[in-house]
């Protein structure tokens, strides 16, 4: 190799030195991250899409993927999308289940509102939700319609979708073969309202239909010994304390 050569060879190799160099000491990003092969990914959650409920595990949650939905300040379900699948969903766990012989199903609000509301609210909607099962064919025996309102939020009511996670419909068992499950209170201490039977409800439909008759009251009158005579034609002597009008001339 002449002297030129060597030259060049070593000024190359000191600008890939320092190039080298440069890239080490800017360049402070992490290595990739390999893509996990399929049998590496990892698994989802137990309960997704649904955990199937058994009374071993201790967990009254009977968890179901989806979400109930309800017109906007109203209890009356929206029979649209997921909503229909959870419902359906919940009917065949109660029906596979006779051993969960009281199901608690549970209101919960975000914090809009007053919290006296918002805890009518949600009691409303579970009783809602008892009601459609009890229409397919539920005992309403088997069903507790608890509203909690606002008290037990899973997420902050300072965001839109917190309030979003917060306004939600669970699903609890709470009795087993006609125990308390766990030994439990099986209100949970929320507000309860009772679930009327299919019959109860359809007479009270039929009341609502019929028209209101006003009734108006007799009064009867009792004699209490007194008369009223009638007053004779004639003139009425003024009391004599009295000053007589003065006559017109």
């Amino acid at each position: 190799m002449n002297r030129t050569s060597l030259g060049r060879s070593v000024a190359l190799a000191a600008t890939l030195g320092a190039l080298a160099a440069l890239v080490g000491c800017s360049d402070n990003r992490l290595p990739p991250v390999p893509v996990p092969k399929a049998e590496q990914k990892s698994q989802l959650p137990r309960w997704y899409p649904e955990k199937a409920w058994t009374a071993k595990e201790g967990q009254s949650q009977i968890y179901i993927e989806g979400k109930i939905v309800f017109q906007t300040g109203s209890a009356t379900i929206h029979k649209f999308g997921e909503t229909e699948k959870v419902l359906k969903t919940l009917l065949a766990f109660v029906n596979e289940h006779p051993e969960v012989t009281r199901l608690r199903i549970e209101g919960h609000t975000d914090d809009n509102g007053a919290e006296d509301k918002n805890q009518d609210l949600s009691a409303r909607r579970a009783l809602s939700v008892c009601n459609w099962l009890v229409d397919n064919g539920v005992s309403h025996l088997r069903l507790l319609a608890v509203g909690f309102g606002e008290t037990k939020p899973i997420a902050p009511n300072e965001l839109e979708m917190g309030r979003a996670e917060n306004r939600r419909t669970e699903f609890h068992v709470a009795e087993v073969d006609g125990k308390p499950f766990l030994g439990k209170d099986p209100t949970g201490g929320g507000m309860v309202l009772d679930v009327p039977s299919l019959e109860e409800r359809k007479a009270e439909e039929e009341a609502r239909k019929k028209p209101v008759i006003a009734v108006v009251p007799t009064l009867n009158f009792k004699p209490t010994g007194n008369e009223v005579k009638k007053v004779q034609d004639k003139q009425i002597s003024l009391d004599p304390t009295q000053k007589k009008p003065e006559q017109k001339k």
